[in-house]
């Protein structure tokens, strides 16, 4: 016969049931919270990954474009004046794959959003170059007209205000006191300290100063900065000017530039075989007078069937006589290339590339000369190997000592300073990471001046 259980037996039967009934949903409990954390690290992990590799294959299109860099500089065709730029359009540079992700170097221009390849910084007004600066009140005006004084104040060492600038007191009354850099600005970015300049000016649309178009620099008033969606980026000031450009750089034939107030003659003969004794002596000559410039010898020699007297005619018969009557165009171009009268370690400032400068910068600089830009635009499209050296201007239609001068004190054909904006993307999760390199390839190895990642 059956005995019924006590009711302290049963209620501990119970109770074991709710404990393992608890036990069994604490477990659950930790092993989903568990899989959602792992699940958690894992997509953290595969996202961190994806990063990674995106930052590397940007790292790889700079390294990419760095070498190409080099590899043109020192070994450069000098027949090409363009070759440097085909070289870094191609896939390989502008365009590439690593293992796990690609990258794509491009920047935005003249209109257009997707040029290949770096942006040259020579396509830009060099707003430290004393002979450019003045163009500021052609390119911004009627803006320009009350911040010129103040740009020209920032730069300048001396601490005496310009009729409409203002120098270091005024700085130094403001709520957050800073003082002028009295010196070449370091990046396009600082002109916005300069009173009377905001940071719309500089920026315009480009609020990163990336020199390319971004999602956010196209949607309308989705989100900042506030823009038109009109698929073309209105940079602002940045759009034409750069603080970067400077001259100098290894020669045409990829050597150190001869600098001739410190060279002998047979120093110049031997890198320029055509020239000679006499005519190296003249170039040591004239090169000794400060003011003295090798495009000087451009404007000496116009082509024999242009019938054009020297400018210089207040100079004395012997000058005349040794830059008009001893070198013929093909000379004054290897002089150009290959001898230098800045000193190795002070560098010019850059003057524009006449091959890269955007047709919209040319038409706004030359705005009651279009027919000039015109002549220029068809000399650079009919020319596959562009404008190799200055003397090709004299063949541009009406042309005249004084457009020439002018144009020599504006133009060359040589850049040594470029921006590489590198944009790596995963292919799986679409991460991107953008890298913007400014390089100077004036000397072998390739410098970097400035390095940012987004």
């Amino acid at each position: 016969m059956n005995r019924p259980l006590s009711t302290s037996a049963g209620r501990r039967s119970g109770l074991a049931i709710v404990v393992v009934i608890w036990a069994i949903a604490i477990t659950g409990l930790l092993t989903s919270s568990l899989m959602v954390f792992s699940g958690r690290q894992s997509m953290l992990g595969t996202e961190v990954q994806n990063r990674v590799a995106a930052r590397w294959a940007a790292r790889a299109g700079v390294e990419a474009t760095i070498a190409k860099l080099a590899e043109i500089t020192k070994y450069p065709d000098p027949d090409d004046a363009l070759l440097l730029y085909l070289v870094m359009e191609q896939d390989g540079v502008a365009r590439g794959e690593t293992n796990g992700a690609s990258w794509n170097i491009e920047y935005s221009a003249d209109g257009k959003k997707d040029f290949p390849g770096p942006m040259d910084e020579h396509s830009k007004l060099n707003v430290n170059n004393d002979a450019l600066r003045p163009y500021l009140n052609i390119l911004f005006y009627p803006l320009s007209f009350g911040v010129y004084d103040s740009i020209n104040d920032w730069i300048d060492a001396d601490d005496d205000p310009s009729a409409l600038g203002v120098e270091r007191d005024w700085y130094l009354s403001l709520d957050a006191r800073y003082e002028p850099r009295n010196g070449p600005i370091w990046h396009v970015a600082e002109m916005e300290l300069i009173a009377g300049v905001d940071p719309e000016d500089v920026r315009g649309e480009d609020w990163n100063l990336n020199n390319r178009m971004d999602a956010s620099e196209n949607d309308g008033m989705e989100t900042l900065p506030i823009d038109e969606p009109n698929d073309f980026l209105e940079a602002g000031w940045s759009e034409f000017l750069t603080a970067r450009s400077h001259g100098g750089g290894l020669s045409t034939s990829g050597q150190e530039r001869i600098w001739l107030q410190a060279a002998e003659p047979l120093d110049i003969i031997d890198r320029i075989e055509t020239l000679t004794l006499q005519q190296a002596q003249s170039l040591i000559s004239q090169a000794q007078d400060p003011d003295w410039e090798l495009s000087s010898l451009v404007l000496a020699n116009p082509p024999p069937d242009l019938q054009r007297r020297n400018r210089f005619q207040d100079q004395n018969d012997d000058q005349q006589s040794q830059s008009e009557l001893t070198f013929d165009p093909e000379q004054i171009a290897l002089i150009l290339g290959e001898l230098t009268t800045n000193a190795p370690h002070r560098p010019s400032w850059g003057k524009l590339n006449i091959n890269t400068v955007p047709s919209s910068l040319l038409y706004e600089v030359f705005q009651d000369e279009e027919r000039l830009v015109d002549d220029i635009l068809a000399m650079r499209a009919r020319r596959a190997e562009g404008i190799i050296t200055m003397m090709d201007l004299w063949e541009l239609p009406d042309i005249n000592e004084e457009l020439m001068s002018r144009l020599l004190t504006m133009f060359d054909t040589h850049s040594n300073v470029f921006t590489i904006i590198s944009k790596g993307k995963s292919p799986g999760s679409q991460q991107e990471v953008e890298m913007i390199v400014v390089v100077d390839r004036s000397t072998i190895p390739v410098q970097i001046l400035e390095y940012r990642e987004n």
